[in-house]
C-alpha cells in the first residue's frame, strides 16, 4: 500500500476516534444536567434529585377519646392455665375441677364387672407450670368438697367451702418435690360414700384446690383449655394388682346450657383479693384479669393526608404497690375488630387480632416503677388513614393485655386520659406532608 493511502487511512481513523470521544462527552453532559434538575423527574418517584424532604413532628395531647379498664379476663372456663396464689391477706386465688361422671363399675381379670364397693389410694394428680412462678421453701396443697350449691354462676357460695370442715385431704411438699407434677391425696372414705350414696350426689365428686406455702406463693397448674386438666385416680378393689381407674373432668349441669355446661369443667376462683385500685389510672394484668380498651383522636388532617413515618403512643406508669421489685408484666397492644356500631366497649375489647397484628411493639414494666413508656403503632396509624374511606371503617382503637392474662398476680397502673396534662397519654407523630416536594 503506498504512503498516501496509508496516511488517508490514519486521518480517518483518528477522526473516527474524536466523533467517538464528543458523543461520550455529550452523553455525560446529557446525564449530568438530568440529575441536576428536577424538571424531569417522574411524579412516581417517591425522591427526586435536587428536591428535600419536609419532615414535621407533632405531639397529639389529648391523644385518647377515652379509656376503660374491664376486670375479669379470660373469661370463665377459658383459661388455659388454671393459677394458684397466695399473698397472705392480699390475695388468695384457687381453682375448681369437677369430677361429675364417677366411675362406679370395673371389672376384674377374668369376670364379669362389679359394682365398686371399695376404694384404695385414691388421689388426684395436678399438671404444674411453673414458669415465672414463685415457690416458698415448703407448699401444702389442699383439697376441699365445693359441691356447695346447684347454682352453677354463683361464685361466693364456692369460695366459702374451702374451709375445714369440707376438706377432702391435704400434702406438704418440700420446694424441691414441686416439680412438673405433684399427686395429692383424697379421703377414700369420702369417696366411696359419693360413689355409693345418691344423696351425697352419687357419681359426682366437686373439688376445690388450694395451695398455701410458708411464704408469698405463685405457680400455674394445667387446665382442660390447654390439654392437661387435673385428674382423679383410685383403686377400685383390695388386690393391689388391680389397676387404678382413671377419671377426667366432666359436668353433668346445667342441662340446658351446653356452652356454660363445657366452661364449668375446671375454672378460678378468686377467695379474697384485697389488691389496691387508683383513680385516674388504667390497669393491666392481676387475678382476676384487667385490660384496658382505648379509643383514639387523632387529627385526620394527619392521619389521612399525610405519610406517616412514625407514630409513638406514650404511657406514663404509676407505682403499683404490690409484689416484688424482681416482678415484670409484658403488656402487647392488639388491634379492635369490633364493628364500630358495638357501644358495648367490654364486648368490644374481646373482638380484637391477635398479638403481633399490625403492631408488633410491646412492653416490659415492673409493676413499682414509674416514667415514661413507649409503644410504636406507626404501622397501625397508617392503616387507619387507609381505612378513612370506608363506610364502616373499624374503630381507632387499642386494647392493652398482659402476656399469660390472668393467672400472674403482677399488675400494671398508667395514668389515664382523665389525668392532667404531662401525665395522661400522648402520642408524638412524625410525618411527610402529602404535597411536599418529591411526595407524590
Amino acid at each position: 500500500m503506498s504512503r498516501f493511502v496509508m496516511s488517508r487511512f490514519a486521518v480517518r481513523r483518528r477522526a473516527g476516534v474524536m466523533a467517538l470521544v464528543l458523543a461520550g462527552a455529550g452523553l455525560v453532559g446529557a446525564c449530568r444536567e438530568e440529575l441536576d434538575s428536577g424538571a424531569v423527574c417522574s411524579s412516581a418517584s417517591v425522591l427526586c434529585p435536587g428536591q428535600s424532604l419536609e419532615i414535621r413532628d407533632t405531639i397529639i395531647d389529648p391523644t385518647l377519646e377515652f379509656d376503660s379498664t374491664y376486670a375479669g379476663f379470660p373469661a370463665r372456663g377459658g383459661e388455659v392455665f388454671l393459677p394458684l396464689i397466695s399473698r397472705g391477706d392480699t390475695l388468695q386465688v384457687n381453682a375448681v375441677v369437677r369430677f361429675d361422671s364417677l366411675v362406679t363399675f370395673y371389672l376384674p381379670a377374668l369376670d364379669t364387672a362389679r359394682t365398686i364397693t371399695y376404694v384404695d389410694s385414691a388421689r388426684i394428680r395436678l399438671i404444674l407450670d411453673l414458669t415465672r412462678s414463685q415457690v416458698p421453701d415448703s407448699v401444702t396443697f389442699e383439697l376441699y368438697d365445693v359441691d356447695a350449691t346447684d347454682d352453677d354462676t354463683a361464685t361466693a357460695p364456692i369460695a366459702q367451702s374451702f374451709v375445714p370442715s369440707r376438706r377432702l385431704g391435704q400434702k406438704t411438699f418440700a420446694k424441691a418435690q414441686v416439680v412438673d407434677s405433684v399427686f395429692v391425696p383424697i379421703s377414700d372414705l369420702i369417696l366411696l360414700k359419693r360413689l355409693r350414696d345418691s344423696t351425697s350426689g352419687k357419681g359426682r365428686l366437686r373439688v376445690g384446690i388450694r395451695a398455701r406455702g410458708t411464704g408469698p406463693l405463685s405457680f400455674r397448674i394445667g387446665a382442660t383449655e390447654g390439654g392437661q386438666p387435673a385428674r382423679l385416680y383410685y383403686r377400685p378393689s383390695a388386690d393391689t394388682s388391680a389397676r387404678a381407674l382413671q377419671v377426667a373432668p366432666a359436668s353433668s349441669t346445667p342441662t340446658n346450657r351446653l356452652d356454660v355446661l363445657r366452661d364449668l369443667l375446671d375454672w378460678t376462683v378468686v377467695e379474697k383479693s384485697n389488691l389496691p385500685v387508683y383513680p385516674n389510672t388504667m390497669q393491666i394484668g392481676g387475678v382476676p384479669g384487667r385490660r384496658v380498651y382505648m379509643r383514639f383522636n387523632l387529627p385526620r388532617r394527619i392521619t389521612d393526608s399525610t405519610t406517616i413515618l412514625r407514630a409513638t403512643l406514650r404511657l406514663t406508669q404509676r407505682p403499683y404497690a404490690f409484689g416484688s421489685a424482681r416482678d415484670t408484666l409484658i403488656v402487647r397492644p392488639h388491634i379492635v375488630l369490633a364493628s364500630p356500631n358495638i357501644t358495648d366497649y367490654r364486648r368490644a375489647s374481646q373482638l380484637i387480632g391477635l398479638a403481633g397484628l399490625l403492631v408488633t411493639d410491646s412492653i416490659v414494666v415492673t409493676p413499682r416503677d414509674s416514667g415514661q413508656k413507649s409503644l410504636e403503632l406507626y404501622p397501625l396509624v397508617r392503616s387507619w388513614g387507609a381505612q378513612a374511606s370506608l363506610s364502616s371503617a373499624p374503630p381507632r382503637a387499642v386494647v392493652l393485655i398482659s402476656v399469660n392474662e390472668g393467672t400472674l398476680p403482677r399488675m400494671a397502673a398508667f395514668w389515664s386520659a382523665n389525668t392532667a396534662g404531662g401525665l395522661r397519654p400522648t402520642m408524638r407523630i412524625t410525618y411527610v406532608p402529602r404535597n411536599s416536594a418529591g411526595v407524590p
